[in-house]
């Protein structure tokens, strides 16, 4: 993995962390974490993110 996707794969996981900590607090709807999580993947493109979130 490359510097370039380290950094997107990084930013990615950070990110999605937000929105599921949002998730479970009960501020996000489940609709809402997976619009956000598509945008995430959209934005990013982490090569590995986008491997798991395949299987999620």
């Amino acid at each position: 993995m490359g510097d370039e996707q380290f950094k997107a794969e990084t930013a990615y996981q950070v990110s999605l962390s937000l929105f599921e900590g949002l998730l479970h607090s009960g501020l996000l709807s489940e609709e809402e974490f997976t619009r956000a999580r598509e945008l995430l993947l959209t934005r990013y493109n982490p090569p590995l993110g986008r491997l798991f979130s395949e299987f999620g």
